[in-house]
């Protein structure tokens, strides 16, 4: 490992740290660290001259934490299964119409502008969380590096627009602004749900991870059917 591959992992940590504790301090979406930590070290990249693979191949290992992360997701399904129990119908329902949705637009842009097949499949699994995302652009032949990207983009303009549609719709009821923003805009989503109120964030958490869930699972199926059409 040379100076380049150690200051690659040092401040990938390091900004992650410092990043997250200016956001637990001011809780404002544009000092989310996803994005003050992406912007700042693209700029560095840029300034310093460090490629893409380079970086990537040095910090490489974090990414492979996504394994045990997604493993974590069980907790909160198991916490609040009986919310799940509840609201079951509610769930599914908004799962499977937001991942309809998704793959159907996806596939109308493809078409109309001429995505590559790469391209195409990496947009389609941005809809969810980040680990979720990264397995299932595996599976369908997608890009790692894309797919991390899309995701990072859909979770932030959720996050942005999503109080608008919400004011718009003038729903009140907590539970379908907890799904809209968990199906919608994934982690992002669910931290702006949390700030909203306490039973928004549960719900969105738990569309999170029930919706990268059934991606995983039924998602490719779904996409190679869809597309065969």
């Amino acid at each position: 490992m040379n100076i380049i591959s150690i200051g690659c992992l040092i401040w990938t940590i390091l900004a992650y740290v410092l990043a997250k504790r200016v956001y637990a301090r001011y809780p404002k979406f544009w000092l989310n660290p996803a994005i003050t930590v992406a912007t700042v070290t693209i700029v560095l990249m840029i300034v310093l001259g460090i490629s893409y693979q380079t970086y990537f191949a040095d910090t490489a290992w974090i990414v492979e934490l996504l394994g045990p992360a997604t493993v974590a997701f069980a907790i909160p399904i198991y916490q609040y299964r009986q919310l799940i129990y509840r609201y079951a119908v509610v769930l599914a329902v908004s799962i499977v119409v937001g991942m309809l949705v998704g793959i159907a637009s996806i596939m109308v842009f493809a078409r109309v502008f001429k995505f590559d097949a790469t391209l195409t499949y990496s947009l389609m699994a941005r809809s969810i969380s980040t680990p979720f995302a990264i397995d299932l652009a595996q599976q369908i032949h997608g890009s790692a590096a894309l797919v991390s990207l899309f995701t990072l983009i859909t979770g932030v303009v959720g996050m942005v627009i999503g109080d608008m549609v919400l004011a718009w719709s003038k729903i009140r009821f907590h539970l379908a602004h907890g799904v809209a923003l968990g199906n919608a805009s994934h982690g992002f989503g669910t931290a702006r749900a949390s700030q909203r109120h306490e039973s928004e964030g549960v719900i969105a958490s738990l569309t999170m991870v029930l919706a990268g869930l059934f991606m995983v699972f039924f998602g490719p199926a779904l996409i190679h059917l869809m597309t065969a059409i």
